[in-house]
């Protein structure tokens, strides 16, 4: 069995945005809840030790923790690759502390209209948006920039897409996963979204359309493989199965109370997969019924991974093109990058672009 290559882990629930596509906001958190810095760094030996070569530090707000920067540091010292999402109202603070300790970092914009972006994420978020892209630019970063995109905010996946390419950095396009009540895109809204999947600095991973068109992941012959690739850690140090969106189980790494879970070695994380109560949720990942027409890309990203398959290559494409944009094309065009401010740029394209409407 291959060892698992992801770690997502939950540092805080807190969060300072009110997403409309999104609930975890609305979980009653304290900073008291959030993840441990002696536990996170010995969990993160452990994953470490058991194959495990990316870890997306999230949440809620990954950077309304404020030992962020040090977790990062000790996941470079391990060399995992980290992942950041944010939605940027405190990386302009931040921004040195995190200074080349991110791998992928990426910067929530949902719209190049202000207003728009504001009322998606129920704050005043778009100026902050700006500002960390300016900041991110003088401090030699080049973090991604991520869309969450449907019905209501596809006509700014075009302006979005010339915003990306003026400052030569990727747009990542994620249609809004069905989640929280929210409807999952239609047919209609893939199609808008790959016409523009060539074009230089976009993103966009065909494999979730695919699996989108097919209704997601099927219980009969399941795609889904979160169980073998990820390990989901909360902040109060369970171990959640089969993951986070429909956690059925909860073992606590430093009391995990499984009687049948050997002693051997120190390697908790280890000890905790061997365990028969894992080997049920790993026999069963996919299976459940809350698993019918799943299509989260967290997990479906790195499940991906594990099957040869056209989700695997179609996988394998668009990360190959994200790869080309990012270490590539960056330094061919490197002379063409527009070098005003943010907001300069984005009020010039959204100008010309309600100009030709």
């Amino acid at each position: 069995m291959p060892p698992p290559i992801l770690l997502h882990y939950y540092i805080t629930q807190r969060c300072n945005c009110r997403c409309r596509f999104c609930d975890i906001w609305k979980i009653p958190a304290r900073k008291s809840d959030d993840a441990d810095l002696g536990r996170v760094i010995r969990n993160l030996h452990d994953a470490r030790a058991l194959g495990v070569r990316f870890v997306d530090f999230t949440g809620g707000e990954p950077l309304l923790h404020d030992q962020l920067p040090e977790m990062l540091s000790a996941a470079k010292r391990l060399h995992l690759q980290t992942t950041i999402t944010t939605n940027t109202l405190l990386y302009p603070k931040k921004a040195a502390l995190l200074r080349g300790r991110v791998d992928f970092l990426h910067f929530s914009i949902d719209a190049l209209h202000a207003e728009k972006h504001d009322a998606i994420r129920g704050r005043r978020a778009f100026e902050h948006v700006m500002r960390s892209i300016d900041a991110a630019r003088d401090l030699g970063e080049t973090p991604d920039l991520l869309f969450t995109v449907d019905e209501n905010n596809i006509d700014e996946l075009a302006p979005l897409t010339r915003f990306a390419q003026a400052l030569q950095m990727v747009l990542v396009v994620n249609p809004v996963f069905s989640y929280s009540g929210i409807a999952a895109p239609q047919a209609g809204l893939l199609r808008k979204i790959e016409r523009l999947k060539t074009r230089p600095f976009v993103y966009v991973n065909t494999a979730f359309h695919q699996l989108r068109r097919r209704g997601g992941n099927q219980i009969n012959s399941p795609r889904c493989r979160v169980v073998d690739s990820t390990i989901v850690i909360s902040p109060d140090n369970n171990v959640l199965l089969p993951c986070y969106h429909f956690q059925q189980q909860k073992i606590n790494i430093d009391r995990p109370n499984l009687k049948d879970m050997t002693e051997d070695g120190q390697n908790r994380l280890q000890r905790i997969r061997r365990s028969a109560v894992f080997k049920y949720y790993q026999k069963r990942q996919g299976r459940f019924d809350f698993c019918q027409g799943c299509h989260l890309n967290c997990y479906f990203d790195p499940s991906f991974q594990y099957q040869l398959d056209d989700y695997f290559w179609l996988s394998i494409l668009a990360k190959s093109r994200y790869w080309f944009d990012k270490n590539i094309r960056r330094r061919l065009q490197g002379g063409t990058v527009d070098r005003r401010p943010a907001r300069d740029i984005a009020e010039s394209i959204i100008k010309n672009h309600d100009a030709s409407r």
